[in-house]
């Protein structure tokens, strides 16, 4: 089949889950007879006009936060029609409308609905209802198939919506060796610190990790590898308490070998995100034999299960980090248990051929 994949920034990864997940489930597409194409932000990949075998279409957008993804999965449409695609796939449901375009031209189209996007904190009143409108059309697009990546946003559809889905999880890789020389960038040394990966928004709860870390007493350093491309006060609240705590430092985004690097020599990775479903950078610290410390969430729990340590607040993550440290929780077998979990139940090798029957049947 030609398969469009809309609703990334587009690859090489080079931003979050998305893109990730883009870049690796495309090729994997095309290794499985597919013509594949990603629709890309040229602000955040370059202009390559192919990957790994996956044509790569880069159209205009409004470099404004809440019009980026609408705007440019409008001139991604836009450009598509005319191109022959046998099936679209958009990543998200933010823009949703747009899709009844395409079911409009009797295309198969399947969405995948990511997290629940409208309890995000940084949208206000204004966005958090047209968020909630977003998702509600998703789930009535008359013949469109969804994709959920947890048991419990599936669970979530069938509730708010009557709107079943089919569960495909994320993928990750199992690492199972790290060169460590990519830590001399940051002058580091393996199981020295505390990673954090994420981007600085609320729901990621950096500052409250921050805080946790303050409060442990830990001799080890805290790395934050996160980005945006947007200023927001947020960003300004996590930069100045971070600055009044010795050990924190935030080297902003990292990627490639340099990011599985600093995960495979952490001593732990603290995950805080709450909002959404089965979360890729979760999935990537278990793959790389990490102890984890995760924030209390269904979402984190369907995919950590017993293989890590949950938080609620910054009172108990910092309870536990001192814990750990002190030796008075064992954890040796933690990170061990955890990437085995990985190499069972969220390979991408998998991800892509649950994709490639459910695309094959939509045709």
């Amino acid at each position: 089949m030609k398969i469009a994949i809309i609703g990334s920034r587009g690859i090489p990864a080079r931003y979050g889950g998305f893109e990730t997940f883009a870049q690796e489930l495309a090729p994997r597409l095309v290794g499985l007879g597919h013509d594949v194409t990603v629709y890309c932000r040229a602000g955040y990949t370059g202009t390559q006009p192919s990957f790994e075998g996956v044509s790569l279409i880069h159209t205009p957008y409004l470099k404004v936060q809440a019009l980026e993804t609408p705007s440019h999965e409008l001139t991604s449409i836009l450009d598509s029609f005319g191109r022959g695609f046998d099936l679209y796939y958009f990543l998200g449901t933010r823009s949703s409308p747009l899709y009844y375009l395409v079911r409009a031209m009797g295309k198969p189209v399947v969405v995948h609905t990511d997290g629940i996007e409208w309890k995000r904190a940084k949208w206000g009143r204004a966005g958090r209802a047209w968020l909630r409108t977003a998702e509600r059309m998703a789930a009535r697009l008359p013949g469109a198939c969804l994709v959920t990546d947890a048991e419990a946003m599936r669970a979530y559809y069938l509730s708010a919506f009557g709107k079943d889905s089919t569960f495909i999880p994320y993928g990750a890789p199992v690492v199972e060796q790290s060169h460590s020389a990519p830590l001399r960038r940051w002058n580091l040394e393996p199981d020295d610190y505390h990673l954090v990966v994420g981007r600085m928004e609320p729901e990621n709860n950096i500052t409250t990790i921050i805080e946790a870390y303050r409060d442990s007493g830990s001799s080890r350093k805290l790395i934050i590898v996160g980005d945006t491309h947007y200023e927001t006060a947020y960003i300004r609240r996590v930069r100045s308490l971070a600055a009044t705590v010795p050990g924190i430092e935030l080297i902003g985004a990292v990627y490639g070998a340099d990011l599985v690097a600093l995960r495979s020599h952490a001593f732990s990775y603290i995950h805080g995100h709450e909002v959404g479903g089965t979360n890729p950078s979760l999935l990537e610290a278990m793959g790389c034999g990490n102890v984890i410390f995760a924030l209390d969430t269904e979402f984190n729990r369907e995919a950590l299960a017993d293989t890590g340590l949950y938080w609620s607040t910054a009172e108990s993550l910092a309870r536990l980090i001192a814990e750990v440290e002190s030796g008075a929780v064992g954890v040796s077998e933690l990170g061990a248990e955890a990437q085995r979990r990985v190499g069972v139940l969220y390979t991408w090798s998998d991800v892509a051929e649950r994709h490639d029957i459910l695309f094959r049947s939509r045709v």
